[in-house]
Protein backbone atom coordinates (compact mmCIF):
# COMPACT_ATOMS: atom_id res chain seq x y z
CA UNK A 1 0.00 0.00 0.00
CA UNK A 2 2.77 2.23 0.74
CA UNK A 3 5.96 2.63 -0.68
CA UNK A 4 9.03 4.16 0.46
CA UNK A 5 10.56 6.46 -2.25
CA UNK A 6 14.10 6.99 -2.22
CA UNK A 7 15.56 10.53 -2.86
CA UNK A 8 18.04 9.33 -5.49
CA UNK A 9 17.47 7.62 -8.55
CA UNK A 10 18.19 4.18 -8.62
CA UNK A 11 21.02 3.76 -11.29
CA UNK A 12 23.18 0.66 -11.97
CA UNK A 13 26.32 0.92 -11.13
CA UNK A 14 28.87 1.27 -14.27
CA UNK A 15 31.13 -1.82 -14.74
CA UNK A 16 34.96 -1.11 -14.58
CA UNK A 17 35.40 -1.78 -18.24
CA UNK A 18 32.91 0.56 -19.10
CA UNK A 19 34.75 3.27 -17.75
CA UNK A 20 36.49 6.03 -19.85
CA UNK A 21 39.15 7.06 -17.84
CA UNK A 22 41.53 5.32 -15.32
CA UNK A 23 40.42 5.27 -11.63
CA UNK A 24 42.79 7.57 -10.08
CA UNK A 25 44.22 6.66 -6.54
CA UNK A 26 43.78 8.73 -3.25
CA UNK A 27 46.15 11.69 -2.63
CA UNK A 28 46.94 12.12 1.00
CA UNK A 29 46.81 15.62 2.04
CA UNK A 30 50.52 16.81 4.02
CA UNK A 31 49.59 17.15 7.47
CA UNK A 32 50.30 20.37 9.83
CA UNK A 33 51.63 22.81 6.93
CA UNK A 34 48.97 22.26 4.45
CA UNK A 35 46.81 23.58 7.89
CA UNK A 36 48.93 26.33 8.40
CA UNK A 37 49.14 27.92 5.29
CA UNK A 38 45.71 27.93 4.03
CA UNK A 39 44.99 31.61 4.27
CA UNK A 40 48.44 32.29 4.04
CA UNK A 41 49.35 34.44 1.11
CA UNK A 42 52.88 34.55 1.59
CA UNK A 43 55.36 32.31 3.20
CA UNK A 44 59.18 32.46 3.85
CA UNK A 45 60.67 29.20 3.29
CA UNK A 46 62.85 27.42 5.81
CA UNK A 47 65.89 27.70 3.91
CA UNK A 48 65.20 31.24 3.27
CA UNK A 49 67.35 34.04 5.27
CA UNK A 50 66.02 37.71 4.88
CA UNK A 51 67.49 40.53 6.28
CA UNK A 52 65.79 44.05 5.99
CA UNK A 53 62.60 45.47 6.21
CA UNK A 54 59.72 43.34 5.08
CA UNK A 55 55.62 45.15 4.50
CA UNK A 56 53.08 43.36 3.49
CA UNK A 57 49.24 43.64 2.85
CA UNK A 58 48.92 40.01 2.95
CA UNK A 59 49.02 37.20 5.86
CA UNK A 60 52.30 35.93 5.89
CA UNK A 61 54.15 32.71 7.28
CA UNK A 62 57.73 32.59 8.31
CA UNK A 63 59.60 29.27 8.71
CA UNK A 64 63.16 30.76 7.62
CA UNK A 65 65.35 33.45 9.50
CA UNK A 66 64.49 37.05 9.24
CA UNK A 67 66.49 39.93 10.91
CA UNK A 68 64.98 43.99 10.59
CA UNK A 69 61.54 44.50 10.75
CA UNK A 70 58.01 43.08 9.92
CA UNK A 71 55.01 44.76 9.34
CA UNK A 72 51.41 43.60 8.53
CA UNK A 73 49.53 46.56 9.50
CA UNK A 74 45.83 44.74 8.64
CA UNK A 75 47.39 41.52 8.47
CA UNK A 76 48.10 37.96 10.53
CA UNK A 77 51.75 36.94 11.21
CA UNK A 78 52.79 33.53 11.95
CA UNK A 79 56.16 32.45 12.73
CA UNK A 80 56.62 28.60 12.18
CA UNK A 81 57.85 26.07 14.09
CA UNK A 82 61.54 26.45 12.25
CA UNK A 83 60.95 30.04 12.24
CA UNK A 84 63.66 32.40 13.67
CA UNK A 85 63.66 36.08 13.83
CA UNK A 86 65.55 38.98 15.15
CA UNK A 87 62.98 41.91 14.25
CA UNK A 88 60.26 44.35 15.70
CA UNK A 89 57.00 43.44 14.48
CA UNK A 90 53.73 45.01 13.72
CA UNK A 91 50.59 42.74 12.99
CA UNK A 92 47.06 42.60 13.46
CA UNK A 93 47.34 39.13 14.86
CA UNK A 94 51.11 37.30 15.80
CA UNK A 95 51.51 33.94 16.53
CA UNK A 96 54.80 32.45 17.14
CA UNK A 97 55.27 28.94 17.07
CA UNK A 98 59.12 29.57 16.75
CA UNK A 99 61.71 32.55 17.97
CA UNK A 100 61.58 35.55 18.04
CA UNK A 101 64.13 38.38 19.60
CA UNK A 102 62.22 41.83 19.24
CA UNK A 103 59.40 44.07 20.55
CA UNK A 104 56.34 42.41 19.48
CA UNK A 105 52.75 45.30 18.27
CA UNK A 106 49.68 42.71 17.75
CA UNK A 107 46.77 45.08 17.19
CA UNK A 108 44.32 42.63 18.03
CA UNK A 109 45.67 39.63 19.64
CA UNK A 110 49.45 38.13 20.17
CA UNK A 111 49.37 34.47 20.82
CA UNK A 112 52.90 32.48 21.81
CA UNK A 113 52.26 28.87 21.55
CA UNK A 114 53.95 25.90 23.46
CA UNK A 115 56.50 25.76 21.14
CA UNK A 116 57.12 29.30 20.81
CA UNK A 117 60.03 31.29 22.47
CA UNK A 118 59.97 35.06 22.79
CA UNK A 119 62.14 37.86 24.37
CA UNK A 120 61.35 41.46 23.66
CA UNK A 121 58.25 43.50 24.79
CA UNK A 122 54.97 42.35 23.65
CA UNK A 123 52.13 45.01 23.16
CA UNK A 124 48.76 43.93 22.13
CA UNK A 125 44.91 44.31 23.80
CA UNK A 126 45.01 40.26 23.97
CA UNK A 127 48.09 38.22 24.68
CA UNK A 128 48.03 34.32 25.16
CA UNK A 129 50.69 32.34 26.47
CA UNK A 130 50.05 28.58 25.58
CA UNK A 131 51.70 26.19 28.53
CA UNK A 132 55.27 25.21 27.86
CA UNK A 133 55.75 28.56 25.75
CA UNK A 134 58.99 30.48 26.78
CA UNK A 135 58.53 34.69 27.42
CA UNK A 136 61.39 36.88 28.62
CA UNK A 137 60.08 41.22 28.32
CA UNK A 138 57.03 42.79 29.44
CA UNK A 139 53.49 42.87 28.48
CA UNK A 140 51.29 45.92 27.71
CA UNK A 141 47.74 45.21 26.92
CA UNK A 142 46.66 48.80 27.08
CA UNK A 143 45.25 48.49 24.26
CA UNK A 144 44.74 50.24 20.83
CA UNK A 145 43.38 53.74 20.86
CA UNK A 146 40.52 53.59 18.09
CA UNK A 147 39.52 49.73 19.47
CA UNK A 148 39.11 51.36 22.95
CA UNK A 149 37.22 54.49 21.54
CA UNK A 150 34.67 52.50 19.11
CA UNK A 151 33.59 50.14 22.26
CA UNK A 152 32.64 53.86 24.31
CA UNK A 153 29.16 55.50 23.16
CA UNK A 154 29.61 59.17 21.69
CA UNK A 155 29.25 61.69 24.83
CA UNK A 156 26.13 63.47 22.64
CA UNK A 157 24.40 60.39 21.90
CA UNK A 158 21.36 59.57 23.11
CA UNK A 159 20.40 56.34 24.29
CA UNK A 160 17.56 54.81 21.93
CA UNK A 161 14.30 54.36 23.10
CA UNK A 162 11.60 51.73 22.21
CA UNK A 163 7.61 51.88 22.95
CA UNK A 164 5.47 49.62 23.06
CA UNK A 165 1.88 50.81 22.10
CA UNK A 166 -0.86 47.94 23.50
CA UNK A 167 -3.89 48.62 21.66
CA UNK A 168 -6.93 47.06 23.67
Amino acid sequence: MFERKSSKPQTPDPSPAASTAPEQPAVAKPTTPAKRTEGVNAVIGSKVKVNGDIMSSEDLLVEGEVTGTITLSENELVIGSSGRVQANISAKTVRIEGEVKGDIDGSERVVICASGNVQGNVSSPRVMLEDGGRFKGSIDMGGSKPAAAAAKPAAGAKPEVHSIDKAG
